[in-house]
């Protein structure tokens, strides 16, 4: 007979603690997340709305914007995986960047307007020595031209018009930086941060510690969390796929931006009081801040939150897997 792996009891104990690196075996409907390779000259939201005329599926979201002069890994989630956004967003990233040293541009980056040139006379030993004093928890200070909303709007829209933008300076982690083989005045390098890291800044930041300037003249993401590029998906080829009905091949389940949280195994019984929002009495032992909860069939049906008491666990989301 087999016996619940955390209390010793009989196959018919309700909850039975399973692997953390488990997942959905396959997506149930179109329920998940699409690694999208993104292309140049085309906004994060452009590529959301491509995924929407193509599935026509109301409900897509994308999990960490990318700059329209960007590449690469675009997480796009679809149905019930746009509830997981935001842990998705919480994972760090990394990149490969291309600067060219010795001018300024006012955005950080390529398409910004030039504000100052300096002549280059840096050794590569000057620049790796340069980067490495990046790694670590860092306080960056994002540049004027982004994303960050003040009162609502973007502050890449309020520097256009040219209202002076006050940016706050916040703490983010370098992992490690590389320098790849260079041809001065452009370097590039690979980067892997934390979320929130500003590349544009960090080729800035770069600039003045060289005291030469520098901008960002091209950015890939390789990797969000274990979701890599190498893995990722065109956007023409999606479209394709969509035409032709194989679209969910390049659909990963939704649970896969949920592995850093422990998971249990539910009865039927226990999986529908978990659609009705009762508690469960699963245990103090978890450490995880959440915990994801399957069927017997292998769908996540729910991330469980620690209530009341410190065994007691309750529903903080329950996701709809045959919407």
């Amino acid at each position: 007979m087999t016996t619940c792996t955390r209390c010793g009891a009989a196959k018919e104990c309700p909850l039975r603690q399973i692997t953390p690196s488990i997942t959905s075996s396959l997506p149930r409907g179109m329920n998940g997340i699409f690694n999208i390779d993104k292309p140049a000259g085309v906004s994060s939201h452009t590529v959301v709305a491509a995924v929407r005329k193509a599935s026509n599926v109301s409900r897509v979201g994308h999990a960490g914007t990318l700059d329209p002069m960007a590449t690469g890994v675009l997480l796009v989630c679809i149905g019930q995986g746009v509830r997981v956004t935001e842990y998705l967003i919480d994972h760090d990233k990394k990149y490969r960047a291309r600067v060219k040293l010795g001018v300024e541009t006012d955005t950080y980056d390529a398409t910004g307007k030039i504000v100052a040139e300096h002549d280059v006379r840096i050794a590569p030993e000057q620049i790796i020595d340069a980067l490495n004093s990046f790694v670590g928890k860092i306080e960056q200070m994002p540049p004027a031209f982004s994303a960050i909303k003040k009162d609502g709007v973007p502050h890449y829209k309020l520097a256009r018009r040219g209202v002076k933008v006050e940016t706050i300076a916040r703490q983010v982690e370098i992992f490690s930086v590389e320098l790849r083989p260079t041809a001065l005045p452009e370097i590039e390098f690979d980067v892997h941060c934390s979320k929130g890291t500003y590349i544009r800044s960090l080729a800035h930041d770069l600039g003045e510690k060289l005291g030469c300037g520098a901008h960002l003249t091209a950015l890939r993401r390789t990797a969000v969390a274990q979701f890599s590029i190498e893995e990722a998906v065109s956007l023409d080829q999606l479209r394709e796929a969509f035409a032709n009905g194989y679209a969910e091949k390049y659909l990963g389940p939704l649970d896969e931006a949920l592995l850093n949280f422990q998971a249990i195994v539910v009865d039927e019984v226990t999986k529908k009081q978990i659609e009705q929002g009762v508690a469960l009495a699963c245990g103090a032992e978890y450490s995880s801040p959440l915990i994801r909860a399957y069927s017997s069939a292998g769908d996540c049906i729910a991330l469980l939150e620690r209530g009341n008491t410190q065994d007691a666990w309750k529903p903080k989301k329950v996701f709809s897997i045959g919407d």
